[in-house]
């Protein structure tokens, strides 16, 4: 059986093989491509990954703490990657395309993405790091990213920061969302049903209506004047005069 390192080596496409407790650590990957493949208990820390393809791949338990992905793919028609129970705390990924990917049961204490598309993302990601009973704030970051028909699990995403993002017809229902902020964003049609809102940022963001009965709350929620009358709209009220 070949090692992850000897099939990277190989520059060309490696199609359903398993990987299991390899170990590429600040590892350097460029230009690889993976069809199909399974990754278990695979350590990628501090890797820096670029270009590279994870067509119909999945990884199972692994680890990508403070990984860096630059115009990777992982995605491709209607097949996305699936990640399961794996660490991806302050990994990066940027330019790079996870539409129809699942994240199940990961850790992502400062996950980020930036002028990435994810398009129908499912998003199971614990973005807290808990120290036996301290739970420390750190959130994820979307930056400039498609994330159309995405769905967040009713987690915990306080402090994490969605701006400049196209969020149409995405979920948040039963998400925490305390101090996050959507500035910017694309809000039209989004589901916030049974979120928490509170301080929450969501100045200069788009969107016809909200339905703010809905949310479980959305104390000292920020918005800007060009917002109000959708927000009124959102009430059922109308202004005169």
């Amino acid at each position: 059986m070949r090692t992850l390192e000897q099939a990277i080596n190989m520059a060309k496409p490696v199609e359903g093989e398993r990987f299991d407790g390899d170990d590429l650590t600040e590892f350097h990957v460029g230009d690889v491509e993976f069809r199909s493949c399974r990754f278990v208990n695979c350590n990628f820390d501090y890797a820096t990954l670029r270009a590279a393809r994870f067509v119909g791949c999945s990884f199972d338990h692994c680890s990508f703490k403070e990984a860096t992905f630059k115009e990777c793919v992982f995605s491709e028609g209607e097949t996305g990657t699936e990640w399961r129970y794996s660490d991806l705390s302050k990994a990066e990924f940027e330019k790079s395309n996870l539409s129809l990917n699942k994240f199940i049961g990961c850790q992502g204490y400062m996950l980020a993405f930036t002028d990435c598309a994810a398009p129908g993302l499912k998003a199971d990601i614990e973005a807290q790091r808990k120290v036996r009973s301290q739970v420390i704030p750190g959130g994820l970051r979307f930056i400039r990213c498609k994330l159309q028909y995405a769905e967040f699990a009713p987690g915990d995403f306080q402090d994490s920061i969605f701006e400049s993002c196209d969020l149409r017809d995405a979920s948040f229902a039963g998400a925490r969302l305390n101090s996050a902020s959507f500035r910017g964003s694309s809000l039209a049609n989004i589901d916030f049903a049974g979120a928490v809102l509170d301080h929450a940022n969501l100045s200069h963001a788009s969107f016809d209506e909200l339905d703010f009965q809905s949310m479980a709350s959305f104390r000292a929620l920020s918005v800007t004047r060009d917002q109000h009358e959708a927000i009124v709209t959102s009430f059922g009220l109308l202004t005169v005069g």
